[in-house]
């Protein structure tokens, strides 16, 4: 019987992964994909890639929850999931919705697939060349590499497959691999797509083809996933030498991507910020201060050109709303109406933007202008803006499903900077504070925190107490060197907080405040890497009262942190047994 339900799964889970590859494959059987009907042309292999994409682009907004339920930024809406509300009480169970892995092994299953197949293609058909195939091959093994990479950072211990399934003669009792294995596999195999130098830069030469070039897989966003997998090893990895040259192999990334001059952050105008007893018409003539207020200007530019139209210069890869399967009304389900997640208010104003403490010549307490971005009521409902907003100044929303076109960012800029400062911090850290790489760390951050005018209550403090961009503004916004003034310090501890916090600020519900303070666990509170101790407060998540305590027990236990295995997997797969934490099924 078990035999059975397995087989008639494995058929409904390749019917659905099959779907998203077009109609040319909906013509055979649902189990079953005849080599010797399809690929045996370019353009059946190219319609497999796209389909790839679609599969992804059609994930996307599943992706992105469960990147952010276990997060601290969001709370329930009106219209809450039931699931959801069980995950924030800590009664996470393998029938919840939100565990489900089916969609990021149906893509990686298709991209097993053209793996495979695409050879029959390139022996069928002479107008498909070795070079266009070893660019479809490099783009799959990228696209499966990221979906790899979700499933070790929600799950853990997870099936590692690189074959394809496309009929039941194929073995799919699969055991689980250890996280760190699976990780090292897939750093390994995009260290060979990268030198193999198979993969593009660009797809096209035209600088207004910005769809084209950002809404596929290229070199440079192979060098961000791989940079983001090296942050990773260097925080989970057991032996500080090998935690060490992960990190640098993730600055050594960064540089590259921030030195190619392909990518630049969305700017905007500014004006100083002045003291009190200054006019208001002062301020366009004044630079006295350690940030920008923005008075009669405000980050319309940056708001659009970021999350309206997309493709910025900032991006490096977005998955594009104009495709077919574009799941518009999952995030649009999602987020705005009936709206089954918020954003956490509280968190936002009080620990992430708080005013300033400086007495300005303004009626209200200024805050970092990234607290608009991210929040915005609009009839009375409260919405992640950066999502739901077509304006920053909250004039316009989407009303509806069909308004609602906007990209998926999968990376930017503004996080390569936030990621070269999170590796060069754990360097230091490791060589007792260097006070060079702390610097060049704060750096890093003050570029992102500088376009965003962030306020000086939540720069890094020095062990003075002062803070950075109120001692060094001058030589920060000149690009000078800075030498610290006699006994001041930057404390490793103090700075690895200052970024994440930074990476709250500046990534908020883009699909990655759960997993950087999972790297910061890992490091904290199990002794790993450069970085030890034991405190995990910060590991939290928004829940109600009479959970919190529960909640705060349980982010201790690292297994908690990590979803169990979906219920009918479990149930039908003969190698793979539930996690011991979540009991046995």
């Amino acid at each position: 019987m078990k035999k059975m339900k397995k087989i008639l799964t494995i058929a409904s889970i390749l019917a659905v992964g099959l779907t998203s590859c077009g109609d040319w494959l909906d013509l055979e059987p649902e189990n079953a994909v005849t080599a010797e009907k399809y690929w045996l042309t370019e353009s059946d292999v190219e319609s497999a890639m796209m389909g790839i994409y679609s599969g992804w682009i059609g994930s996307a907004s599943s992706i992105w929850e469960q990147s952010e339920v276990r997060g601290d930024m969001m709370m329930p809406a009106a219209s809450y999931k039931v699931d959801y509300r069980l995950i924030l009480e800590g009664n996470i169970t393998s029938t919840n919705s939100l565990v489900s892995w089916l969609k990021y092994y149906t893509i990686i299953n298709n991209c097993n697939l053209l793996l495979e197949r695409s050879g029959n293609a390139l022996a069928n058909d002479p107008s498909y060349t070795v070079t266009q195939d070893s660019i479809y091959h490099a783009e799959a093994r990228v696209v499966r590499a990221l979906m790899y990479f979700y499933l070790i950072r929600l799950w853990k211990d997870v099936p590692f497959i690189t074959k394809a399934y496309y009929d039941d003669t194929v073995e799919r009792n699969v055991g689980v691999s250890s996280q760190m294995n699976i990780l090292n596999a897939l750093i390994s195999d995009l260290e060979n797509v990268q030198s193999e130098g198979n993969l593009p830069y660009s797809y096209s030469a035209v600088s207004s083809d910005k769809a084209k070039n950002k809404g596929q897989v290229t070199m440079y966003m192979l060098k961000a996933l791989l940079a983001d997998m090296y942050r990773m090893k260097g925080s989970y990895e057991t032996n500080l030498e090998a935690s060490q040259a992960a990190y640098k192999k993730c600055v050594e990334l960064c540089d590259a991507i921030i030195g190619s001059g392909q990518y630049a952050l969305v700017p905007f105008a500014k004006s100083s910020a002045v003291e009190s007893y200054l006019d208001l018409s002062e301020l366009d003539n004044k630079a006295d201060s350690s940030f920008y207020v923005l008075t009669d200007i405000t980050p319309d530019d940056w708001f659009t050109s970021l999350y309206v139209n997309g493709n910025s210069s900032e991006s490096i890869m977005e998955l594009q709303e104009g495709s077919a399967n574009y799941n518009s009304s999952g995030f649009y389900t999602l987020i705005i109406s009936p709206s089954y997640y918020a954003p956490y208010y509280d968190n936002l104003q009080n620990t992430l933007f708080p005013p300033t403490e400086k007495e300005l010549a303004l009626s209200y307490q200024y805050r970092d202008v990234r607290l608009a971005m991210n929040y915005g009521v609009y009839s009375g409902t409260p919405l992640m803006w950066k999502y739901a907003g077509l304006a920053f100044d909250k004039s316009s929303v989407c009303t509806d499903v069909t308004a609602f076109k906007k990209n998926v960012i999968i990376y930017r800029l503004a996080e390569i900077y936030l990621m070269k400062a999170e590796a060069l911090t754990q360097i230091a850290m490791a060589n007792s504070d260097d006070q060079s790489m702390l610097l060049e760390a704060y750096r890093a951050v003050f570029k992102v925190r500088d376009r965003a005018s962030a306020v000086e209550t939540t720069d890094l403090q020095l062990g003075s107490g002062d803070y950075m961009q109120d001692l060094y503004w001058e030589e920060l916004r000149n690009e000078s060197p800075i030498e610290l003034k006699s006994g001041e310090k930057i404390l490793g501890t103090a700075m690895e907080k200052f970024v994440l916090d930074e990476e709250a600020r500046e990534m908020a519900y883009e699909g990655r405040r759960w997993f950087d303070m999972l790297r910061n666990a890992e490091r904290n509170s199990e002794g790993k890497g450069s970085c030890t101790g034991g405190n995990v407060s910060y590991l939290r998540y928004y829940t109600t009262s009479d959970k919190m305590a529960y909640i705060a027990g349980q982010m201790k236990k690292a297994d908690f942190r990590y979803f169990p295995y979906p219920y009918q997997d479990v149930s039908l797969n003969d190698n793979l047994d539930q996690k011991p934490f979540w009991g046995t099924e």
